[in-house]
């Protein structure tokens, strides 16, 4: 493999033999990540029970989230998350692996939380819950935490988050990028919102590189060679700073894992995304 993809991604093969050998009990804490836009009525905590990778966790981001907030699924506080960690088993030291069932899907939410926190040991399954199944890996479906109780203490890193004044004054940064990874059609305001109650249109001065384009048919990340091509004809390089955004900061996280995966990590997250722009009455918007 790849040096930067060994870090980031883990091949289903390369996870079962970790699970044939039992280095399971080798602190690796394993998440399903998996979450749905609410127009899809897909539970996914309901499709965990179901079937699951052996020993894994579910990850509910809508649950881990600040709760005080009215969008969705905020970052939570340290604290919060802090207290999350011990109760789900997870140490300083623990590797962590997350999935979702369709493919890379939302994982790269959960990988860009951990990050958020300073948690550095998180690989994302390449291909998800799909590509385990493809190599007959084994399925459960248990609900039961397996961890003990353990301790856990975060760093907050606020260089890989933003909120809406810090977007504001992006705008006319000739410095930095603002890109957005909905679809075309959301992003041009001619598709509708998800979300009830959301303007249409996009952030002024933004571009579109709708997260799609990292994700192949079969759910697994583009090869690096093929994600630098794409993000060449949009004038990127290693010095460009990002704001990356999307409906409601999960599939921002995608690029971000993207760009990561290439050795780019000059990439904030807007955690509000257009959950909150859209809701905002004196909001500026293109379309």
């Amino acid at each position: 493999m790849e040096e930067n993809r060994a870090k980031l991604l883990i091949e289903a093969k390369d996870l079962i033999k970790l699970y044939k050998n039992n280095t399971w009990k080798n602190n690796i804490v394993i998440f399903d990540a998996s979450w749905y836009l609410p127009n899809l009525k897909r539970n996914p905590y309901i499709e965990y029970k179901n079937h699951h990778i052996p020993k894994a966790q579910f990850f509910d981001i809508d649950e881990i989230s600040n709760q005080n907030s009215n969008l969705p699924h905020m970052a939570p506080s340290t604290n919060k998350f802090n207290k999350i960690m011990k109760k789900m088993g997870v140490t300083n030291n623990s590797f962590i692996i997350i999935y979702s069932l369709d493919g890379i899907g939302t994982s790269p939410r959960t990988w860009w939380l951990f990050k958020l926190f300073g948690h550095n040991k998180v690989s994302i399954l390449n291909g998800g819950l799909k590509a385990w199944l493809k190599i007959k890996g084994p399925i459960d479906s248990s609900s039961k935490i397996y961890n003990k109780k353990s301790h856990y203490s975060s760093k907050y890193n606020k260089k890989l988050i933003c909120n809406y004044d810090e977007v504001i004054k992006a705008i006319n940064n000739k410095n930095l990028k603002i890109i957005d990874a909905r679809s075309e059609g959301r992003f041009k305001g001619i598709e509708p919102e998800p979300r009830p109650g959301l303007k249409k249109g996009h952030i002024p001065n933004s571009i579109n590189l709708p997260f799609t384009l990292f994700i192949d048919k079969n759910g697994y990340l583009l090869e690096k060679k093929k994600i630098k091509k794409i993000i060449k004809n949009f004038s990127i390089n290693n010095n460009t700073k990002i704001i990356s955004t999307c409906g409601s900061g999960v599939t921002a996280c995608v690029l971000a894992f993207a760009l990561n995966y290439i050795g780019f990590n000059n990439c904030k997250i807007y955690d509000g995304s257009w959950s909150e722009w859209g809701s905002i009455k004196n909001s500026i918007i293109e379309k």
